[in-house]
């Protein structure tokens, strides 16, 4: 409770934090608790698993009821829909230096970004409405408004690098982010193929989106990972990504796991480290597994 109530920040509370500790709230109307822990303090679970999520819980519910917390504690409609900082696995990658950035100083560095990857195979004959389609289920199916926050939009590609088909593919991204490019809003695109560059140069110079773009490539991400992107590497022009995936049962590295979500369309702890080099550029990749 210090933590959130006290500043300056005690010295010795600063390493509760995972986070840099915000300096001033401003005005908070009121405290909204989530994860398995957030069960607990709203009284809607009582089992215990063996950790320290009952405990903790509980002990959280009785701090606030004699009045610890300056705010009114707010309901929570579904608790369980947690964070990214839970059980997870960091990983640090390298981005190619083949990507586009549009202006490093405005969209870089980028913390806890959201990554989409839309269920959309490359054709030979890409098709832009098949998907924008694509991306705009993606947002609803994770509860998500295209437009409103910022996401990191995972795009795998396939085959020949030729204009036509990365014109297309520019399409396609153009109209499934058709409110986020009106309201000017930054674009991040991830990509595991080496076309970002000419992608990002297609969509600024071609499509005149007006919206600061960053297109990096060499990632292979997926569905509830959240990242982090540092400032750009000199000289090598990479930017550093630390991917946050959340474990689940499946191993994400034996290839990718079934789809977990769903919707309908209505119209041994150990470390390795290995590197790189595709055409030119390389990528670095480092995983810690605990």
């Amino acid at each position: 409770m210090a933590a959130l109530t006290q500043r300056p920040l005690p010295h010795a509370l600063e390493p509760l934090y995972l986070t840099d500790p915000i300096a001033d709230f401003g005005r908070i109307d009121g405290i909204m608790f989530s994860g398995g822990v957030g069960e607990y303090v709203y009284g809607r679970e009582d089992r215990d698993f063996g950790d320290m999520g009952r405990r903790l819980g509980r002990a959280i519910r009785a701090r606030i009821d004699a009045g610890a917390l300056p705010w009114p504690l707010l309901p929570a409609g579904e608790c369980i829909r947690a964070t990214a900082l839970g059980a997870s696995e960091y990983s640090v990658q390298l981005s190619g230096n083949t990507s586009y950035i549009s202006k490093p100083g405005e969209l870089l560095p980028r913390r806890n970004l959201q990554v989409l990857q839309p269920s959309y195979v490359c054709e030979e004959s890409i098709d832009a409405d098949k998907l924008a389609k694509a991306i705009r289920a993606h947002f609803i199916a994770f509860d998500l408004i295209e437009g409103e926050g910022e996401v990191a939009l995972a795009l795998r590609w396939r085959g020949a690098p030729s204009y036509e088909r990365i014109l297309a593919f520019a399409e396609g991204i153009r109209h499934g982010l058709a409110t986020t490019i009106e309201r000017r809003k930054p674009l991040y695109i991830m990509l595991d193929g080496d076309v970002a560059q000419t992608l990002g140069a297609i969509l600024r110079e071609e499509l005149l989106i007006e919206s600061e773009i960053l297109a990096i490539d060499g990632l292979v991400l997926r569905d509830f990972d959240y990242i982090d992107l540092g400032r750009i590497r000199m000289p090598s022009f990479t930017v550093p990504v630390t991917i946050k995936s959340l474990l689940f049962s499946e191993d994400p590295r034996r290839g990718r796991p079934h789809q977990r979500i769903h919707h309908h369309d209505h119209d041994d702890a150990h470390r390795h480290g290995h590197h790189h080099d595709h055409g030119g550029h390389g990528h670095h990749h480092h995983h810690d597994h605990d």
